[in-house]
């Protein structure tokens, strides 16, 4: 073989090896394209998430479809905040507020809410005695095997996914103002009495990865407070104004409706029942993300929205409705709450069939939305409920004409 036929063989063997890496290279990129696409979200998937979820939650109660139904809302819902660590607008979970009689299985639910979505959960019981290190964290200094003392960190129960506080009314008002910044913020900011942790250093609430330095990763928070109606009022403190306000839901459990399911409860034997996890909190901040992207409000329903909020508020009520709201209600709904009816009414839509909210769904959620922030004029706390009288409010009202 000539040295130019030998020349002219090793020359196409490099062009084919260029052009074999490049179909590799492309490839590749192609590879990464498609993993970086994430799946569609598939609506009867999510509605049978939903609904399994449903299920699996009241496996160990009965009579509570309602409120499990409701506080699956929030799990799929999201709201835009402004997030102090990365200075800038995030969205986060809603806060819950279960009210009713003790023994009413508000405890029980929650706590299977989060088994079934594999959160991680603690509870707080209220009292008066609890510090606000108590429940964000504290330093320890702890003395090692060689004789050395290092400082640690200890973190308190507000370090979790789902936050159940158990009679949240027996707070003291220093520790339920860490209880509202978590809330509103989704951070803890934290206190050093060593010096180990810098004063003020804020810790997010809560990464999905449990590290407590991760403020880039997704997070998921929701904190579920429980009153007790007809408890002790003995060491109760009156809940703020602005915790209501920073509550999306409020749930009323009442003993169950029927004599067949309190009869259930004794007779139906759920020793041994385990609560199944059904998906993850990867899964549930992706059906939030799809319906917070693509479920749009219509104009009329923001329109009704705005009547509707507006209407609460003695100074501004009109129509029908202006006479009974100035007669029993002393502080109305504030502008904040458009962003919480909206959001749930958003979910309720998508669970529902409905890419676009309108009027019907804005009804639909109202009263466990908006009711629990109105506040009574003095002496009217026992001689009006409030969702009858926001209900009243609502059928009072003049409706915006369709455009």
């Amino acid at each position: 073989m000539t040295v130019e036929a030998k020349t002219t063989k090793k020359t196409a063997r490099k062009t084919v090896a260029r052009k074999t890496a490049a179909k590799k290279a492309v490839s590749r990129k192609s590879a990464v394209k498609k993993a970086d696409v994430k799946p569609k979200i598939d609506r009867d998937h999510a509605n049978e998430v939903v609904q399994r979820f449903q299920k699996e939650s009241t496996k160990w109660l009965y009579g509570l479809d309602d409120a499990a139904r409701i506080l699956s809302w929030a799990f799929f819902t999201l709201l835009p905040y402004t997030d102090k660590l990365s200075q800038g607008k995030l969205l986060r979970q809603p806060h819950v507020m279960f009210r009713g009689p003790t023994g009413t299985g508000k405890t029980d639910l929650v706590s299977a809410c989060a088994m079934a979505i594999d959160a991680k959960f603690e509870r707080i019981q209220g009292m008066p005695t609890y510090m606000p290190e108590d429940i964000l964290g504290y330093e320890t200094i702890i003395e090692e095997l060689d004789g050395t003392r290092n400082i640690h960190f200890k973190p308190g129960k507000l370090m979790a996914h789902i936050v159940l506080i158990d009679e949240d009314n027996r707070l003291s008002g220093k520790t339920k103002a860490a209880v509202l910044e978590g809330m509103e913020e989704s951070s803890a900011t934290l206190s050093s009495d060593y010096g180990n942790l810098a004063e003020g250093k804020m810790l997010p609430l809560f990464p999905l990865s449990g590290d407590f330095n991760d403020i880039e990763g997704p997070r998921f928070f929701m904190v579920i407070c429980t009153e007790n109606i007809f408890g002790e009022e003995e060491g109760t403190f009156a809940n703020p104004v602005a915790q209501l306000d920073r509550t999306t839901l409020s749930i009323n459990m009442m003993d169950p409706e029927s004599e067949d399911d309190e009869l259930k409860i004794t007779a139906g034997n759920v020793v041994g029942k385990k609560v199944e996890k059904l998906t993850n909190l990867y899964e549930v901040l992706d059906i939030a993300q799809h319906i917070f992207d693509n479920v749009t409000m219509s104009d009329y329903a923001s329109q009704y929205k705005t009547r509707l909020i507006r209407n609460t508020r003695p100074h501004r009520a009109q129509g029908r409705a202006a006479r009974t709201v100035k007669e029993y209600i002393k502080v109305g709904i504030s502008p904040r709450v458009h962003f919480h009816i909206e959001a749930v009414a958003r979910t309720f839509a998508f669970f529902n069939g409905d890419m676009t909210i309108t009027p019907d769904h804005i009804k639909a959620v109202a009263e466990p939305v908006l009711a629990h922030r109105l506040v009574l004029r003095e002496g009217m706390e026992f001689s009006v409920n409030k969702e009858d009288l926001l209900n009243k409010v609502i059928q009072d009202m003049e409706v915006p004409p369709w455009k």
